[in-house]
């Protein structure tokens, strides 16, 4: 017997749409979430049409701004709103939680479920709920076009941890209902440290930003992450796992990612970002403020670096990466993103 029948997703871009389409073509009942009533207002109907790894038609239940609305009597709550706006989400939230049901931030992001948990205690929620966060978006997908999702690829494995393990077992299990590439990770640390996000999104935007200032039109991953790019990535991509080490995860790395997710396989990063059919067609954002730079730095690059700074792991790569971007950008990322005041990172590190 299901023990899902309604399920409230957060958040109207991309991924948003798209799960929200996809749960209600699997026949569950769904409220969809936009933070501003003129977002709600764009939407001339729930109809959906769902394209590429799955063809349908389908509809919502309900689409609104009003939180304690789209979350009430749902089970599960998926928080897909870019992880920069965790703490929004986490206030709109808490007020309206009750017991039992199940969030799960898709994905957290670095940290992701600590600074949901903490924004939700700080305002006076009592509710025992089941948080948990996945390392990566379970889609590949975009959303050209108001109502019509294009999903390119199911991932095959997404790993997904909880707040807090007691809960571990039983949210695997909620979540076992609709997918069954879930699996457990060990812990936060985790699925935190294993964002590949921060790895493939900033760096590439960054070595192609006037081609996205521009308004240029190429395919992110197959053209945007050339040899010489990948080759920086795969040296971000060290001091991630270095610095996961350091807090006792065991990582996966970027190419070992793609191989678990997508089935990709190459003899560089650069070979397997090529061999990744999914990415084939996925076009590079066509402005400069994307969610590759404020998410993946903010939430990602950020608390990367800060751990490894507490553990005393070099970041160069990431360093720079965040210095460059609050120079292009005009903003400090490092004050802005989740960093050590914010986070006690000291307080993970393995004994």
């Amino acid at each position: 017997m299901s023990k899902i029948k309604k399920i409230a997703v957060i958040s109207s871009g991309n991924g948003g749409q798209s799960m929200a389409a996809y749960f209600a073509y699997l026949g569950y009942r769904v409220a969809l979430y936009a933070r501003e009533a003129e977002r709600v207002d764009m939407f001339s109907d729930f109809k959906f049409t769902i394209s590429g790894a799955i063809n349908a038609e389908t509809e919502v239940e309900l689409i609104s701004s009003d939180m304690g609305e789209v979350i009430k009597n749902a089970e599960l709550i998926m928080v897909t709103t870019p992880a920069q706006y965790h703490p929004i989400v986490a206030r709109a939230m808490a007020p309206y939680l009750v017991n039992g049901q199940a969030v799960v931030l898709n994905p957290g992001r670095t940290f992701g479920t600590l600074a949901f948990s903490k924004v939700i205690k700080e305002c006076g929620s009592t509710a025992e709920i089941m948080l948990g966060e996945t390392d990566t978006f379970t889609f590949t997908c975009r959303c050209p076009e108001l109502r019509k999702p294009q999903i390119y690829k199911i991932k095959d494995t997404v790993r997904l941890a909880a707040h807090d393990n007691a809960y571990a077992g039983e949210l695997l299990d909620l979540m076992h209902e609709i997918f069954k590439m879930f699996c457990l990770a060990e812990n936060v640390l985790y699925t935190g440290f294993s964002n590949i996000g921060m790895i493939f999104h900033p760096m590439p935007i960054l070595m192609n930003i006037t081609r996205v200032e521009a308004k240029e039109d190429f395919k992110f991953y197959v053209q945007g992450i050339s040899p010489l790019v990948a080759g920086i990535l795969e040296k971000m991509d060290a001091e991630r796992v270095a610095v996961a080490n350091a807090y006792g995860a065991a990582v996966p790395t970027a190419r070992r990612w793609l191989e678990e997710c997508y089935g990709s396989r190459g003899n560089s990063l650069y070979e397997q970002i090529q061999n990744t059919q999914a990415y084939k067609t996925v076009l590079a954002p066509t402005d400069i403020d994307t969610r590759y730079i404020f998410e993946d730095i903010l939430t990602g690059c950020v608390p990367t670096s800060c751990a490894g700074k507490a553990a005393g792991i070099q970041t160069e790569v990431l360093d720079t990466l965040i210095r460059w971007a609050s120079i292009l950008y005009s903003r400090d990322f490092r004050a802005e993103g989740r960093n050590e005041n914010l986070i006690d990172f000291k307080s993970f590190l393995k004994n």
